[in-house]
């Protein structure tokens, strides 16, 4: 068999709100998988042809070698040896670099000025990360260039196209394969597109060839015409992060830029390529971070050559603090050299949290179009906490001080801070409508209030749109359900009194944010359950069944641990499992909430994710499932070629990436087709509760209608059930098939010692000529359906 290899670029992490609100990238005309390729941050040494200085292997590149990326040319293409290319890209403060390593086995350059497309040339698109509706010069920036060096713009959105430009730099180098290109751009010349961390931006990637004359194939990441944006570009993704070299560490957790971090969290990462030693700073200032090695530690390095890549803080870290780290990573002899790692940071969990709502309100006077509501439903505020100068987003009382505004909870909680936005006209400054002296009182009833001791005076607003909170008032614990604020004075002397927007944080006193999260499905059956423990708990008492009353009302055995984890054990299928906490600490016993989650149905006997085309590593689909190449049936498991390193289906599947292909012909004898699959050793398929054989399956429409069935063997006997539909292969949707397992312990096969599973078209029992087809299988699994 021929092995023809490609990469699919997969979907990675979008990493803000600009980036979620673009239009949706274009997709892979083979895999379907969106074509989003994370860019990022680093600056080559130079641009000279050599990618030595790129860290390639950090990076997800661009990758065009199938015939379906083909948008013209594709009797002109025997291979990706013959026409073929991979596009790295990374970023800094004022450029965008393209890395382009290209196949070809003959080179032809024979064109000029804006006539390079028209050979052998590469083609690179940037535009917004929206679709557009037709091609002009105007939707987006057409880049050209080639390994003699040559370059054009053609596009260009700010109307300055069809010019060689000199804000391109180009060196290339020929290989035993083709030829590399390394391209840097200043991006500031693409004026109509922003580059800044976070935002998406519109690419498509395009490879021109030729072996003599003029082009003779156009190979494009979408397949469509290199211009073609009506269902969209590709999309690069701008990162903040650093491509990472090698020799460094990586992978950090809790992730750069993480915020709610647990205060008890473990600092781990993945080790660099050649470490032997870690060293790990851990402290408060990015500047002691930044400065800090072993002949100047400071107080930050906290672990001097360690060689776990983890590291425990001593005690519980600070609430609501941010933190920075970094690991070096340490060679070993004879140079123990030094790599230092790039700095990461995070941010605590805070002591209280803002009460969720709903929150009621009612006040002594108001406007009408500046109710009091407006105090507490966030209007006027921005992404960044800002308020507003317009009125109608705050509180504005009738003249006449006192004036007072009562807040109600939806329960009672302790109470640990109040963040005010005071009054924020455009006229504050002068008119002084803001609130000055302020009694703040509680009540867990709504009739016998307690006043706050030591309320600070309310600062005053800015009246400008920037204007963020600006007084804190400590509430101390207390516990309430009612808050009432009273004016006596305001900044000035209109008796009016106004106040833009109120924040309650509170302490938690219960277990909080389950994982699994409440109500979650297809939870794995070996889970260790976690949460976040309130702030004065010294031991926790979990609860935990399947009796959703018996758990509730505590009638279960109870488990009392010091950790905020509880190991279950391992789960039965498709079972709903309720669980509780109870907080102990000085105070009492605080009960918890009732959670549940529903554990995982089926457990993969095989999903068909991790075969490849390495047929010397023995990893293909075809050498796992027999077909008739070796059984002597009529079926063919897979794909002669490889596609995209696999000779699996890659776009008809279930779930994941992969499905398995069997092709049918049953007009010749023996007049049946089977892929079978052996186990070695033999499988279990009754663990926890596990009743039933699952798998999925589609068809083909035109598909000869022939019976489907599965067989199941143990060492001596086996068992054969067909399905109830006989024209069932004939569907062009994906079908799931539950067989219960007693179908073949009635036949006396040992499930508990299953030897190998079959998977047929036709009639193997009484074989009869028949016809032709193809049938998709994926997701084969042991379990039980959610009960």
């Amino acid at each position: 068999m021929l092995i023809q290899k490609w990469c699919y670029v997969g979907v990675l992490t979008l990493l803000s709100l600009s980036a979620a609100m673009a239009g949706p990238p274009a997709v892979h005309p083979v895999t379907g998988e969106p074509l989003v390729l994370t860019c990022l941050k680093g600056t080559p040494a130079a641009i000279d042809g050599d990618l030595s200085d790129w860290n390639l292997a950090a990076m997800t590149p661009a990758v065009l070698d199938v015939v379906a990326q083909i948008y013209t040319g594709q009797a002109s293409w025997t291979n990706p040896e013959d026409c073929s290319a991979r596009f790295y890209v990374e970023w800094d403060d004022a450029k965008i670099y393209l890395a382009v390593v290209v196949k070809d086995e003959r080179l032809s350059m024979n064109k000029s000025g804006a006539n390079i497309w028209n050979a052998d040339c590469i083609e690179v698109f940037f535009s917004m990360p929206d679709a557009v509706a037709t091609h002009s010069a105007t939707t987006h920036y057409q880049f050209g260039f080639n390994a003699n060096r040559q370059k054009w713009n053609w596009c260009n959105m700010d109307g300055t196209g069809e010019v060689e430009p000199a804000y391109l730099e180009i060196a290339s180098s020929r290989t035993p394969d083709g030829y590399i290109c390394e391209v840097s751009i200043e991006y500031g010349r693409m004026a109509s597109l922003n580059f800044a961390a976070g935002n998406a931006i519109g690419f498509h990637p395009v490879l021109d060839d030729t072996d003599d004359g003029d082009r003779e194939i156009q190979m494009t990441w979408t397949s469509r015409e290199a211009h073609d944006q009506t269902l969209g570009f590709g999309q690069i993704i701008l990162s903040p992060d650093p491509a990472i070299a090698r020799e460094l560490s990586r992978g950090p957790s809790p992730a750069h830029g993480a915020i709610d971090v647990p205060v008890d969290a473990v600092l781990s990462w993945a080790a660099g390529e050649f470490a032997v030693g870690h060293d790990v700073y851990l402290g408060t200032t990015l500047a002691d971070i930044n400065d800090a090695d072993r002949a100047n530690p400071g107080s930050v390095l906290v672990g001097q050559g360690q060689t776990a890549t983890q590291y425990d803080p001593e005690g519980l870290l600070e609430y609501g603090q941010t933190y920075y780290w970094r690991v070096d990573e340490v060679n070993g002899v004879p140079d123990n050299t030094v790599f230092t790692g790039e700095v990461w940071s995070f941010t605590t969990e805070p002591f209280g949290y803002p009460i969720p709502g709903p929150i009621t309100t009612k006040a002594s006077s108001q406007q009408p179009a500046s109710t009091a509501s407006r105090t507490c439903d966030g209007s006027g505020l921005d992404d960044f906490d800002q308020h507003s100068y317009d009125v109608t987003d705050m509180w504005v009382t009738n003249p006449g001080l006192p004036a007072w505004i009562q807040y109600t909870f939806d329960k009672e909680y302790k109470l640990h801070e109040l963040w005010v936005w005071n009054g924020n006209s455009e006229l504050e400054m002068f008119m002084g409508f803001g609130a000055k002296e302020v009694a703040v009182e509680y009540s867990t009833d709504g009739e016998n209030w307690m006043q706050v001791e030591n309320v600070p005076e309310f600062a005053q607003g800015t009246g400008q749109e920037s204007y963020t909170v600006n007084t804190v008032v400590s509430l101390g614990g207390v516990a309430a359900k009612y808050v009432r604020l009273t004016i006596n004075t305001t900044w000035g002397f209109t008796g009016i009194a106004s106040l833009s927007e109120v924040r309650f944080f509170y302490v938690p006193v219960q277990a909080f944010g389950p994982a699994p999260a409440n109500g979650a499905t297809g939870v794995e059956r070996d889970t260790v359950l976690n949460w976040r423990p309130s702030r004065e708990a010294s031991s926790h008492e979990v609860y935990f069944g399947t009796d959703s009353s018996a758990v509730a009302e505590g009638a279960v055995p109870v488990k009392t641990v010091t950790g905020h984890t509880y190991e279950p054990g391992v789960l039965d299928f498709g079972t709903t499992y309720y669980w509780k906490v109870d907080e102990v600490g000085d105070a009492g016993v605080v009960e918890g909430e009732l959670w549940s989650f529903t554990s995982q149905e089926y457990e993969p006997i095989d999903d068909f994710e991790s075969y490849d085309d390495n047929i010397d590593g023995g990893t293909t689909i075809w050498q796992a499932w027999i077909d008739g190449l070796t059984n002597g049936t009529g079926s063919y498991v897979g794909y002669e070629n490889a596609s995209g390193g696999t000779f699996a289906e890659t776009a008809i599947v279930h779930a994941g990436r992969q499905s398995m292909p069997v092709t049918y012909d049953n007009t010749k004898s023996p007049y049946y087709s089977e892929a079978e699959r052996t186990f070695a050793p033999v499988q279990n398929w009754t663990a926890s509760g596990a009743d039933t054989l699952s798998l999925y399956f589609q068809g083909v429409a035109t598909n000869s209608a022939e019976s489907l069935y599965v067989t199941v063997k143990d060492n001596s006997k086996s068992k054969t059930v067909a399905h109830s539909n006989a024209a069932a292969v004939q569907g062009a949707e994906w079908q799931q098939w539950k067989i219960p397992l007693s179908e073949f312990t009635s036949a006396g096969v040992k499930v508990t010692a299953v030897k190998a599973l079959v998977i047929g078209v036709g009639n193997s029992a009484a074989p009869t000529a028949g016809g032709t087809g193809v049938v998709y299988i994926d997701d084969i699994g042991f379990g039980r359906s959610v009960q």
